[in-house]
């Protein structure tokens, strides 16, 4: 069964049993990358990808995200504004952003979608407002209640209603975006998210902002240069 299909089923069904945060930070079974070569886009920007910030900032940033991940939401409601304003804003820093569903996965996936029909000037804030808004949303889904939640997040996108939902649920260009994120997440050796890349490199300490910080002004102040598009 094509997942469209299948997430229609899913709206179509009451759903009452779910896990809200079960394995919240697992990903799903990515696709293992080949041993002769990294797929291109592994540890850079590719065509495609839902990028902010400037074209030329110095310094790159990945990042590997769940809708349906309370580690992604607390992340985004603690460090994500502030990374926006010291170094986003002031063209040091572009972010790549990436979706890659957790658990419940369908949901996550359905998320994503959506965000992605949405006009691509409106991407970030469809993301913003899923990981404000994730306890509700996980709530809706324990309630039976997912359909009239997901709604109100198709309109924010753009859609008029339900049809349009669905439609976009069958988007090709979206699933064949989300499919590459997996192939990409295993390439990187991803095991769980949040999950950062900057310039090129796996970040493996705490992404909370003062960790963070250090590191970016490290980089700024040595005189990186962008990571090549490939």
């Amino acid at each position: 069964m094509k997942f469209s299909t299948l997430l229609v089923s899913l709206f179509a069904m009451f759903c009452t049993n779910i896990p809200a945060h079960a394995q919240s930070t697992k990903i799903l079974a990515a696709d293992k990358p080949e041993k002769t070569a990294l797929p291109a886009g592994t540890f850079a920007e590719i065509a495609g990808d839902h990028v902010k910030g400037q074209a030329g900032a110095p310094v790159t940033m990945i990042i590997f995200a769940s809708v349906t991940c309370p580690h992604c939401a607390h992340w985004f409601e603690t460090v994500w504004p502030e990374l926006n304003t010291q170094y986003v804003d002031n063209g040091s820093l572009r972010i790549v952003f990436r979706e890659l569903p957790t658990a419940p996965a369908d949901f996550a996936q359905a998320g994503f979608m959506l965000a992605n029909c949405a006009p691509e000037d409106q991407y970030f804030d469809m993301i913003e407002y899923q990981m404000k808004e994730q306890d509700a949303i996980i709530g809706s889904i324990k309630e039976g209640k997912h359909l009239e939640k997901y709604l109100t997040i198709a309109k924010r996108a753009g859609l008029e209603d339900q049809d349009q939902m669905f439609e976009c649920f069958s988007n090709e260009e979206g699933l064949a975006r989300i499919s590459k994120v997996n192939q990409l997440a295993g390439a990187a050796g991803l095991t769980g998210v949040p999950f950062f890349i900057i310039d090129g490199k796996v970040f493996k300490e705490n992404p909370d902002m003062p960790h963070l910080k250090k590191h970016l002004d490290g980089l700024l102040a040595r005189g990186y240069t962008p990571v090549p598009t490939k």
